[in-house]
């Protein structure tokens, strides 16, 4: 039975809560911001000059901004509320419902309050109306509008929010397709010359190849740690070098990177094997590729250096690699991050520069 509700609780599907932090301050201070433009919009309303809006623009002002506090406060536990009871199923109709209904409801209230606070005082009212009635329809009438204006933008926006995230994560799986096939028919092509000549080696190898592979098929932990990172990079390596032998030479100075710093996974691998296949591959002495990083300007500036085959077929190659990673980057640090290729003589170089982060955008697989 409990097995049966627990699984019965795990199938309810849950619904992006588009209402956004009201609780945070820069949220509160747009709310201000608005709500002072409104009132100066109130203000300047009426074209009869006798009425002297001017002189009411601080108690409308006042009027709309109690309303806008009050209500970022009920939004912002119900929103609380849904976040802490996520189990609860719900629907933005729900969520919407709620909303408005409190919006208005602080509306009520605090327009009850003022108008008896004005009359007590003898205020003059801030509105044209001569009853409590019309008072407190009038107030009901442009709050109800522009909570309901409001609450659309936030649903459209949210709407906007995870269409470019769908499309993102999609696109990024579909570039982790691209790669595969390239990196396994290499990997296996070592394996299968190791089984014959040193199985213990080709068992190593094997489980190398699983353990980058593992990470190339966990699409939903595209951020990893740098340490993370360079572990696999390394593992790559090794793989290459069974293959190639003493043709390839690998220095690495990434000592001053910070390990807690987050990439995305199996950026550095293309990379090297693209420094193999242009440089070490073709060579019949091989070569030497040193990777080199460094932190500067809360930058992570990471460089793949080799020097480049004269053997025009391996000098051509395609520029998948290249473009897979310049896309994966954009998708993962929207413009802050970029790659540059750079020759000189027959030194090629490839630089990533990223921004560094402890937390990423999405879940983080620990190194």
């Amino acid at each position: 039975m409990k097995q049966s509700e627990q699984k019965e609780k795990n199938n309810i599907p849950q619904v992006s809560l588009f209402l956004p932090d009201f609780c945070d301050l820069k949220m509160i201070f747009s709310v201000v911001i608005i709500g002072e433009l409104l009132a100066f919009i109130l203000t300047l309303a009426p074209l009869n000059i006798e009425q002297q809006r001017w002189n009411d623009l601080a108690l409308i002002s006042l009027f709309i901004q109690w309303n806008g506090l009050l209500g970022s406060v009920g939004l912002c536990f119900l929103r609380r509320f849904f976040i802490k009871y996520n189990h609860i199923k719900y629907s933005n109709q729900l969520v919407a419902a709620l909303s408005y209904l409190i919006l208005l409801l602080i509306i009520t209230l605090i327009s009850e309050s003022s108008f008896f606070v004005i009359q007590y005082y003898q205020i003059s009212i801030i509105i044209s109306s001569s009853t409590h009635w019309e008072f407190l329809l009038h107030n009901l009438l442009i709050g109800g509008i522009i909570s309901a204006l409001a609450l659309r933008y936030f649903y459209i926006q949210d709407q906007w929010r995870i269409k470019i995230q769908t499309e993102s994560q999609t696109k990024l799986q579909l570039l982790q397709a691209r790669i595969r096939p390239h990196f396994l028919f290499n990997s296996m092509n070592t394996i299968a010359s190791l089984t014959r000549t040193n199985p213990k080696v080709a068992e190593r190898v094997t489980e190398d190849l699983a353990e980058l592979f593992r990470m190339l098929l966990k699409e939903k932990h595209e951020l990893i740690s740098w340490s993370h990172e360079l572990m696999l990079s390394q593992r790559y390596i090794d793989i290459e070098k069974q293959r190639l032998g003493e043709r390839l030479s690998i220095h690495w100075q990434v000592e001053t990177l910070p390990d807690d710093a987050m990439v995305p996974a199996l950026l550095i691998q293309p990379l090297l094997e693209n420094a193999i296949f242009h440089g070490i591959e073709a060579e019949i002495k091989g070569g030497t590729i040193k990777v080199v990083g460094e932190l500067r300007n809360n930058k992570l500036l990471i460089s793949i250096q080799n020097t480049n085959s004269k053997n025009i077929i391996h000098r051509e190659g395609n520029k998948m690699a290249l473009d897979n990673i310049r896309q994966r980057l954009n998708v993962f640090f929207q413009g802050a991050a970029s790659i540059s290729v750079k020759q000189e003589n027959d030194i090629y170089t490839t630089t990533l520069s990223l921004p560094y982060q402890k937390l990423p955008y999405q879940q983080v697989v620990k190194g």
